[in-house]
Formats: C-alpha cells, sequence, structure tokens
C-alpha cells in the first residue's frame, strides 16, 4: 500500500531536519495547514500542489496508467483546476472532470489538445 500525503510530508521534513513551521514555510502555507496535511486531515488545495512537489523532490502519487489518472497528476503538477484545465484543452468542466474519472473517453479530436496538455511541462 503506498505511504499517505502525510507520511511523505512527515518523512522529508525530518529527512531535512524542519520543525512543522519550517517545512510550512518553505511551502508557503500555514503551520497549521501543514499539521493537518501531515496528519492526513485535509488534503491540499490543486494549486499547492507544485509547491508540495518541489518540496518533496517527486510526486507523491503511483504513476498514471491511465488516461484519467494523467490528467489529473498532469493538473496537480501544474496546479491547474479541473476548470482552468478544461479551459486549455477547450472542453467544458463536466466533460474534463468525466475524462479524469474515466467515466467518459475524449473524442479523437481532442486528443492532439490533451496530449499538448499532458506533455506541458512542469
Amino acid at each position: 500500500m503506498d505511504a499517505s500525503l502525510g507520511r511523505h510530508l512527515m518523512v522529508r521534513r525530518q529527512v531535512l531536519g524542519h520543525r512543522q513551521i519550517d517545512a510550512a514555510a518553505a511551502v508557503g502555507v500555514d503551520p497549521k495547514t501543514w499539521m493537518w496535511w501531515e496528519q492526513d486531515m485535509r488534503q491540499p488545495y490543486v494549486h499547492q500542489y507544485p509547491a508540495i512537489i518541489r518540496y518533496l523532490g517527486y510526486e507523491p502519487w503511483a504513476e498514471p496508467l491511465t488516461l484519467g489518472s494523467s490528467l489529473l497528476a498532469q493538473r496537480r503538477r501544474q496546479g491547474l483546476s479541473i476548470k482552468r484545465a478544461a479551459e486549455i484543452v477547450g472542453v467544458d468542466e463536466g466533460t474534463f472532470g468525466r475524462w479524469e474519472s474515466g467515466e467518459w473517453k475524449p473524442q479523437l479530436r481532442s486528443l492532439p489538445i490533451i496530449d499538448r496538455l499532458l506533455d506541458a511541462a512542469d
């Protein structure tokens, strides 16, 4: 079983010798927010993931194996909301969300745009 995000954050903080207040400052959040994350009481907002990934030095989720999990991983890397990712791709939020959940598959005409989003630099 994969470790929780909280566990990843706690281990990295300890490896770096940081206090929670130091880690929170490095990521740009309130120390209480960091504490909630470490305790898995709350999850970060998507716009906070780029700073979390930089702090950890890696992505704390399994390698994406489906289009949906790839879309979610890329949204996290870029800190994009579903709304913003949908705007970039040129579809509505509901469509993008259904692609991400695996409920729908994109039409062929959407694949080149999706590929550009997935290939975008972090």
